[in-house]
């Protein structure tokens, strides 16, 4: 019996690992392409904010870079760079032949448990985003969900929408929500500042 409960869990634990390598190589590569796309996107943006300002006074001088839609997917960037942290110091864990099973199987569960959030995580921007909202962020840690939307304002139908399909896509309770809008600003108003 012994010997077949070890082989379950070789066999688990071999494809956790398989999981965890394929979803980081993956992130990997997303990661250099958005870096070469953002830098690229960085370059033009300068330029073309070198063109819109000239004529400003220097202490006004503000680069659009920096409105909300950046600030979101910079947030969001920053987000799976943490976790991709935490994925390879927990594969460091599950390939050291020195440590127990125990913790080995503890870093295993703590990597599925970032899969799943993440998984989670996307569920809940793609249907937020398919209901109309834009520039969307869902965050989970420690079983507590921040939503942050670009939004003036919402609206008690658009409450009841997010909360509904946060709840839902994270299994969430209402009370370890908490949603966030952020002013969208448009070109003019950064040029302003």
């Amino acid at each position: 019996m012994k010997k077949i409960f070890k082989k379950n869990q070789i066999i688990i634990t071999a494809l956790a690992l398989m999981i965890a390598v394929a979803g980081y190589i993956n992130y990997a590569d997303s990661v250099a392409k958005k870096k070469a796309s953002a830098q690229s996107a960085s370059k033009q943006e300068n330029e073309s904010d070198a063109d819109v300002s000239s004529d400003l006074d220097p202490g006004q001088m503000v680069f659009i870079s920096g409105s909300t839609s950046q600030f979101i997917v910079s947030a969001k960037l920053e987000r799976e760079q943490v976790r991709a942290g935490g994925k390879e110091n927990l594969m460091e864990i599950i390939n050291n032949e020195s440590l127990s099973e125990s913790a080995k199987a503890a870093a295993v569960e703590k990597m599925v448990e970032f899969s799943d959030a993440s998984e989670k995580e996307v569920a809940a921007e793609l249907l937020l985003e398919a209901k109309g909202f834009t520039n969307v962020m869902v965050s989970i840690t420690d079983k507590k969900v921040d939503v942050v939307i670009e939004k003036d304002e919402l609206t008690d139908t658009e409450l009841a929408q997010i909360e509904d399909i946060v709840t839902r896509k994270t299994e969430c309770s209402i009370s370890n929500l908490t949603i966030t809008t952020v002013k969208a600003q448009t070109e003019s108003e950064v040029l302003e500042k």
